[in-house]
C-alpha cells in the first residue's frame, strides 16, 4: 500500500502566515506600481504575481501527492446537511446575479481573459488562505485557525487601495473579504472540500467582472450579513462536533490515503 503524505506543517505558522501575507501585498503593490509606471496594458497586477504561484502549488502538490490533503477530494458530508451549509454561498451567488444588470458586452478576448483571471485567483487564494493556512493551524487549535486565516484573507484585499480604488468601496471589499474568509473556512472545515468554496469564488467574481454594474452599496452589506450569519452557525457545529465527536472523518484532513 502506497505510503500516505506526510500532513502539511511548518515550524513556526503564524511567522509563515503573516509573513506570506505582507510578501503577497508588497509584491502586489510594487507589481501595481511596475506596471504604471511602465504603461504595460495589464489592468491588474494580479496574474503577474499569482501565475507563478498557481504553477508552484500546483507542482508542489504534485510532485509530493499533497492535492487531496489540499481540500481537493468529495465532500465529507454529502447530502441535506452539506446543502445547508452551503446556503449562504448560494444567496449571495444569487444576489450579486440579480443586482449587476446582467452580462456586459464584452470581446471574446475580455471574456476569456476574465475567466482565466478568475479561476487563476479562485485557485491560488482558496489553496493558500484556507487549504494551507488552515492544515498548519490546525493543531493549534480550530478556531485559531479560522480566526488567522481569515483575517491574512482580508488584509490581503487592502492592496487594493493602491490600485486607485476608492476609500469607502476597499473598506467595503475588505468587510467583505472577511465574511467570506470567514464562511469559507467553515464550510471547508465542515465539508472537508476546498471545491465549494473555490466554486463559488469563481462564480461570484466571474459575475462580478462580467456584469453591468457592481453590486449596490446596501447589496454589499446585506450579502456580508448573511455570511456572517452563517459562518456563526457552521463555527458552532463544527466546535460542538470536535468536543463531541460521533465517528465523523477528521475535518478537512480525510482521504489523505
Amino acid at each position: 500500500m502506497a505510503e500516505s503524505p506526510r500532513p502539511i506543517t511548518v515550524r513556526h505558522p503564524l511567522a509563515f502566515i503573516v509573513g506570506t501575507t505582507i510578501t503577497l501585498i508588497v509584491l502586489l503593490g510594487i507589481a501595481g506600481t511596475a506596471i504604471y509606471l511602465t504603461g504595460i496594458p495589464l489592468s491588474s497586477p494580479v496574474p503577474v504575481i499569482f501565475l507563478p504561484i498557481a504553477i508552484g502549488i500546483a507542482s508542489w502538490a504534485t510532485l509530493t501527492k499533497r492535492w487531496q490533503l489540499l481540500g481537493f477530494r468529495g465532500i465529507n458530508t454529502p447530502g441535506p446537511t452539506s446543502i445547508i451549509a452551503l446556503m449562504p454561498l448560494i444567496i449571495v451567488a444569487a444576489l450579486t446575479a440579480a443586482t449587476t444588470g446582467g452580462p456586459a458586452a464584452l470581446t471574446p478576448v475580455a471574456w476569456l481573459g476574465i475567466t482565466g483571471l478568475v479561476l487563476l485567483v479562485a485557485f491560488v487564494e482558496e489553496t493558500v488562505f484556507r487549504s494551507i493556512f488552515i492544515a498548519i493551524l490546525r493543531s493549534r487549535g480550530t478556531s485559531k485557525a479560522i480566526v488567522v486565516s481569515t483575517i491574512a484573507f482580508s488584509l490581503a484585499h487592502s492592496v487594493n487601495v493602491l490600485t486607485g480604488q476608492d476609500l469607502d468601496s476597499t473598506i467595503r471589499q475588505i468587510v467583505f473579504a472577511l465574511a467570506f474568509g470567514l464562511a469559507a473556512s467553515c464550510v471547508y472545515l465542515h465539508t472537508g472540500s476546498i471545491w465549494p468554496t473555490l466554486i463559488f469564488h469563481v462564480i461570484f467574481n466571474f459575475i462580478q467582472l462580467t456584469s453591468v454594474n457592481q453590486t449596490p452599496a446596501i447589496v454589499d452589506w446585506i450579502m456580508t450579513a448573511i455570511m456572517f450569519l452563517g459562518a456563526g452557525w457552521l463555527w458552532s457545529g463544527i466546535t460542538r462536533a470536535e468536543k463531541h465527536p460521533r465517528g465523523r472523518r477528521p475535518v478537512a484532513q480525510s482521504h489523505s490515503r
